[in-house]
């Protein structure tokens, strides 16, 4: 297979597992979210909507280094890597949300404390961003 073509298909499959991984956090954490009760619903909705971030990093990237694809070599496998770490914090974001939302919906913690906890993982999808300037 020509490199030309592995690069681009690195490229576009860094941004389906970016956007993926976001979708899959989404699920988990606003599945918690529809188990806390009418009255928390939109209480726990920063908690419930923080995987969407990784996603969004993935465009973001994508974007950046678009005009570079095929002129410079390895922007596919960055945005590879930026997927992957993306697809990867997402999901395990969405886990400590919906562990999060539980959590408040039983009464034993804050809104604030969730939100550290997921700042966690999202720390990981910011370098992987990061790393996109530094390349």
């Amino acid at each position: 297979m020509d490199a030309f073509v592995l690069e681009r298909l690195f490229f576009y499959f860094g941004i389906g597992l970016g956007l993926s991984g976001s979708a899959w956090g989404l699920a988990v954490s606003f599945s918690a979210s529809m188990g806390a009760g009418k009255q928390r619903f939109y209480g726990v909705m920063p908690l419930a909507i923080a995987p969407s971030t990784q996603g969004i990093y993935t465009l973001v990237a994508a974007m950046l280094k678009r005009p570079l694809l095929g002129v410079e070599p390895g922007v596919g496998y960055m945005l590879l890597m930026v997927g992957t770490a993306c697809f990867l914090s997402a999901i395990w974001q969405g886990r400590v949300c919906a562990a999060g939302i539980r959590a408040i919906a039983e009464d034993r913690n804050t809104l604030a404390n969730g939100i550290v906890a997921a700042a966690m993982p999202e720390t990981y999808a910011v370098l992987s961003l990061v790393g996109v300037f530094l390349f």
